[in-house]
């Protein structure tokens, strides 16, 4: 697909994906946004965005020294990573399980990924990543 969007299959479906980043106004500042947008093949009408804005309930990795918008999200001492299958993965059984429905033919906008992250917990079988002292020492 010319979309630059990734596949996944999930329990037998195909799925498609992509992350993007963008800005916000928010209590009068600007504030980095990363996105996850997903749809099951064939329903993109029906598809899936969860919101990860910066400062609300965790923090992006961009801008600040931190390499620019590279996918990172920091929730407490947990490190997850957009770029990572495994993340889309577990954000799409998440929010299949908190009711959307990818064949209605209505798209769902989930604000709070953070809160969504915080439900789902550390994704593949690592446990905590680095906490943000270590990102910290990494960054230089």
């Amino acid at each position: 697909m010319g979309d630059g969007s990734r596949e996944l299959v999930i329990d037998g479906a195909l799925y498609r994906w992509t992350r993007s980043h963008t800005h916000v106004e928010a209590d009068g500042a600007r504030r980095c946004v990363e996105r996850l947008s997903a749809w099951r093949e064939g329903y993109r009408r029906a598809g899936l965005t969860v919101r990860f804005i910066d400062g609300a309930g965790g923090h992006t990795t961009a801008g600040e020294g931190w390499g620019g918008h590279d996918g990172g999200l920091l929730v407490g001492s947990i490190a997850y990573n957009l770029h990572r299958p495994a993340l889309a993965a577990a954000i799409i059984r998440r929010a299949l399980v908190e009711g959307w429905a990818p064949t209605s033919g209505r798209g769902v906008v989930i604000d709070d990924g953070f809160g969504l992250l915080r439900r789902i917990g550390p994704v593949g079988g690592r446990g905590p990543a680095q906490d943000r002292a270590s990102l910290d020492r990494t960054k230089r």
